[in-house]
């Protein structure tokens, strides 16, 4: 009898070791699985300016599915769509919108669907005497993943009569299983217009995966 309570209190202990073993194996492979992506794509700790905006809360795979998707895409280029502008907003008499949209699909590590999501640039210009003035640029995401905030851009010419503009940008996100916290990962954009031309190209790139 003594053999066989001796036997069930040493299969107990092992199983209880191994139940301990396994949480603890989880836990270190998704705080390795965040620090990786961490490493791998920029992510940095948000500060407090950007606390009073509505960030969405999300898993850290879901982020993944949407960094995946950037960086998947980073050497993709699209080709510019221009608008005629309606109303004032400066000098000259020809008014043009350059717009720049990217539309992506993230997807969990499992290949799940997650969802659409899409970033798109806006850069005012006027044109008069065949001169370009670059008036402002506006940042828009359609998604309820994170929120991308930028800050106008920088504008050059070339030689050619072309117009570069490059800037960089970030989005935010809550990370729920990393207890909430608030993190952004910048977003390098770069584009060209040629107006005589009426064609230029752009692309949107991870800063980390410009590096």
């Amino acid at each position: 009898m003594k053999s066989i309570n001796l036997f069930l209190a040493c299969v107990l202990v092992l199983a209880f070791t191994a139940c301990s073993n396994a949480e603890s194996d989880g836990f270190e492979d998704n705080s390795s699985s965040f620090e990786s992506m961490r490493s791998l794509y920029g992510i940095e700790v948000a500060s407090l300016e950007i606390q009073s905006e509505n960030i969405p809360s999300v898993t850290a795979e879901e982020m993944r599915g949407v960094l995946e998707a950037l960086r998947k895409n980073s050497d993709t280029s699209y080709d510019c769509k221009v608008e005629d502008v309606e109303g004032y907003y400066g000098t000259g008499n020809d008014k043009k919108t350059v717009m720049m949209t990217a539309e992506y699909k993230a997807r969990t590590r499992s290949g799940a669907f997650l969802e659409n999501f899409a970033l798109c640039v806006s850069l005012k210009f006027n044109i008069d005497k065949n001169s370009v003035y670059y008036v402002g640029t506006s940042y828009d995401c359609v998604t309820d993943l994170f929120v991308w905030k930028g800050y106008g851009a920088s504008i050059s010419a070339t030689p050619e009569g072309g117009t570069v503009f490059t800037s960089t940008s970030y989005i935010y996100f809550r990370v729920s299983d990393e207890g909430n916290c608030l993190v952004k990962v910048p977003v390098s954009f770069k584009g060209s217009y040629d107006f005589d031309a009426a064609q230029g190209t752009y692309n949107f790139t991870l800063s980390k995966a410009a590096n």
